[in-house]
Formats: structure tokens, C-alpha cells, sequence
């Protein structure tokens, strides 16, 4: 076995590692405050700016972009938001990859008592070694140019290289 076979042996380890990790974090999320899941250097960003928060419940506080860094700030802000984001998010499609992880849904925005709208939202999150978010970015997704890069990468055949 070269030296290179052995160090890509070694990265696949680690990256299969990590998405266990990962996982295992994600499956319980419910169970876990925000203290634990949070790192203290951990940085949210808020990107919906595109959305009409204005009817989003408690997410009304968070118009425009929003970016916070240390655990204190994050947790605040995401406790001020989740109820919400629990109750109107609908996770349809989840990116694990190493400590990297891409939850894409739908966020139910509720314009008067009957009539709601869904808009698309990305979540992107980084673990760090101990499990913990180290950055976290709740963003709108402009499903276009979503699909365009994914079409892109796909027909450039880009792939990681170990």
C-alpha cells in the first residue's frame, strides 16, 4: 500500500467519522439545548432578507440579515426564532458530508389566517470535533440558482479530490 493509498484511507476514515458524528448529533436534536449545541465561538447568520418577516411570528425580529459570533449571542437569537422555525419548517432534503451539513425545506409563512405561502430556506451547518455547531447559517434559497450550480457541478463532473 503507497503512502498516498494510505493517507486517502486515512481522510475516508476521518470524513466517515465525522458524518457519524454528525448524524448522531442531528438525530437527537431534540433532546439537546442550544448550550450543547453550540460552539462558544460559534457564528449564526440570519439571511432572509428576501423574506417578508413581517409575518413570520416571532421571526419578525430577525429582518434582514443578521450575524452574531460567541454562543451567548446565537443562542438568544436562536431561541427567539425556533418555535417558530419548529413549527412552520419542513425539512425535505438532508446533506451530510464529513462535519458539513446542508438541510434544505420549506418555511410555511402565514399571510392572513388562511392563505400561506412556502418559501424555500437552506440551513448550513459546520460541526466541529466535539459535536458542536461551529457556524450556522439559516438563509432563503433562490431554488434557480440552486438548481443551476448543482446542474453545473454535475455536468463539469466536479468531484472532491482526497
Amino acid at each position: 500500500m503507497s503512502i498516498m493509498d494510505v493517507g486517502r484511507q486515512l481522510k475516508a476514515e476521518g470524513l466517515a467519522h465525522a458524518k457519524r458524528m454528525v448524524e448522531t448529533t442531528l438525530e437527537g436534536w431534540d433532546l439537546l439545548s442550544w448550550n450543547e449545541l453550540l460552539a462558544d465561538d460559534v457564528v449564526l447568520s440570519l439571511k432572509l432578507e428576501a423574506l417578508d418577516i413581517n409575518r413570520i411570528g416571532d421571526l419578525r425580529g430577525a429582518s434582514g440579515d443578521i450575524e452574531v459570533t460567541g454562543k451567548s449571542q446565537a443562542r438568544e437569537v436562536m431561541k427567539s426564532i425556533y418555535g417558530d422555525l419548529r413549527k412552520d419548517l419542513s425539512i425535505t432534503t438532508e446533506v451530510v458530508s464529513g462535519y458539513d451539513v446542508i438541510l434544505l425545506g420549506n418555511l410555511a409563512v402565514h399571510k392572513t389566517n388562511e392563505d400561506t405561502d412556502s418559501l424555500p430556506v437552506g440551513i448550513y451547518m459546520v460541526f466541529n470535533s466535539q459535536a458542536k455547531i461551529q457556524k450556522l447559517t439559516i438563509a432563503a434559497v433562490d431554488l434557480q440558482r440552486l438548481t443551476d450550480a448543482i446542474r453545473a457541478a454535475a455536468q463539469a463532473g466536479v468531484v472532491g479530490n482526497f
